[in-house]
This record gives C-alpha cells, sequence and structure tokens, in this order.
C-alpha cells in the first residue's frame, strides 16, 4: 500500500474497478482497519537534544527517586455535543436517515480539569470552565500543590522531605508570576522537555480517564464534572504507583530513541 493515508473511495477512483466498500472490506482482510492517526511532532535538532539531554540526565534516577515528584497537567472532557467529525457507515442516499446522524448542539457539554498525582495516588483535582491563565493557574498551585506535597511526601520532623513538581512548557505554567511563586515557595521543578507527552505519565491517566469518562454521555457541565470526579475517585493506587515509576523506563526509551519519539 503506497499510501496508507488513502481512504477506501480515493483507492476505488484510482481503480475504477471497484466500490469503495469493497476497497474497505479487502483492506480490512489484510489486518489494515481504519484508525485514527496518532499526532506525532517534527522534532527539529534542539528539541531532539534537548529531549535526550533530559532523558541522560535522569537516567539515574531511580523508580524510588521518581516516586518523589508530583506530576500534574490539564485536560478537557467533552460530553454530549458536537465536537468535530463523526464517521459513520452508512448506505447511498441514507445520509439525512436520523438512524446516521447525529444531534449538533450550539455548545458541547466540556469540562476542563487540573490535577496531578504521585506514585502515593492521586492528588487534587480541579474543576473549571473559563481559559486557564497565569494568575488562574498560580492560584490553583496556591490552594492544592504544596498540600497534596505535605500529604503524600511525609518525612518524620525535623527533617525535609524532598520532592519535585513536573509541569510541561505552556506558557502559563512558564510565565514569571507563576515562576516567581514555585520560586519562592522552594518548589523543586524538573526541567521538562517541550513536545513531550511521552515523558509525562499524567498524559496516560488521562487516556485512562478518557475511556472512563466517555461510558457516560452526560448532558451539563455539572454532571460531566462529578462523573469526571467519580472517575478519579475510583482509580486504583496501583495505576498512579506504576505511571510514576514508569519514568526510568520512558527516559530509557527516549535515549534508544536518539531523542526521538517513543512508544509511550
Amino acid at each position: 500500500m503506497i499510501d496508507p493515508f488513502a481512504s477506501p473511495r480515493r483507492i476505488a477512483r484510482a481503480l475504477d474497478y471497484c466500490s469503495p466498500r469493497t476497497c474497505d472490506r479487502r483492506l480490512q482482510e489484510q489486518g489494515l482497519y481504519g484508525r485514527v492517526a496518532q499526532h506525532k511532532m517534527d522534532y527539529n535538532e534542539e528539541q531532539i537534544e534537548n529531549r535526550l539531554s533530559f532523558a541522560e540526565r535522569y537516567t539515574p534516577w531511580t523508580e524510588e527517586k521518581w516516586s518523589k515528584v508530583l506530576f500534574s497537567d490539564e485536560k478537557c472532557f467533552y460530553g454530549a455535543g458536537f465536537c468535530g467529525n463523526t464517521y459513520v457507515r452508512r448506505p447511498v442516499g441514507a445520509a439525512f436517515n436520523p438512524e446516521y446522524t447525529v444531534n449538533k448542539t450550539a455548545r458541547p457539554v466540556k469540562v476542563n480539569v487540573w490535577a496531578c498525582f504521585s506514585a502515593v495516588g492521586p492528588g487534587y483535582i480541579h474543576i473549571f470552565y473559563n481559559t486557564l491563565d497565569s494568575a488562574s493557574y498560580k492560584k490553583i498551585l496556591d490552594d492544592h500543590l504544596l498540600g497534596v506535597a505535605k500529604r503524600d511526601f511525609v518525612v518524620p520532623p525535623p527533617a525535609i522531605a524532598e520532592w519535585h513538581f513536573l509541569h510541561d512548557n505552556a506558557p502559563m505554567h512558564t510565565s514569571g508570576i507563576v515562576a516567581e511563586w514555585l520560586h519562592n515557595k522552594g518548589v523543586s521543578v524538573i526541567d521538562f522537555p517541550a513536545y513531550s507527552p511521552d515523558l509525562n505519565p499524567i498524559e496516560n491517566l488521562w487516556s485512562i480517564m478518557a475511556r472512563e469518562v466517555e461510558r457516560f454521555q452526560c448532558s451539563t457541565d455539572e454532571e460531566l464534572g462529578d462523573v469526571i470526579i467519580k472517575v478519579w475517585n475510583e482509580l486504583r493506587t496501583e495505576v498512579f504507583r506504576n505511571l510514576a515509576r514508569s519514568m526510568p523506563r520512558r527516559c530509557a526509551a527516549v535515549v534508544a530513541a536518539k531523542g526521538w519519539h517513543t512508544k509511550y
């Protein structure tokens, strides 16, 4: 197959002797099923170098060391409503048959969340409905971050627990007021390379949660928010532990890939 992105309709048009449906059936018989293509960053040399440098720098960190890290990120979850193209297999002439159509609403049901976790388990999950900017992100950290750290990284006094914070390079994360807050609070921030979701295990956590949340077709933001909280609270502790402790393998994979994409 020369072009893996060619649709059955396009292939049928080029061959001119079979229908799109026949082409699709023959492709599936060969194990070539239609799937949503993964988005992969076309890294430049500097980005590859930064990813490789990060992976090599943190390769000596053990699973126990990564267990003292709080991972955080934001995610948008969707409920009922129109959020892009929905594909359906239908017979010719049935485009407007209710059996093969979806209802398009003016505004889809969606909820934004910020959350953090460590190997100990789930941290705080915060639901917000407005656009997240530097000021609102700083307030989230101020309200929740240190409390989770004190809970997860307890040591007998007068010792001070060593822990680290990992978030990506979104503009509000790296803004001056957030950087100043983190510095003033003594938070050790891991120097995370740009465009590296495979090095932040919370991305995998979002995928796990999304599959569970999608089982519920919530009709209001509040209902969707309740489902998200429910799913978050029902995740098993070993899910968080395994994700946090996967970091040595992630770093090793980036090193093996010479800074390029990994399976994570």
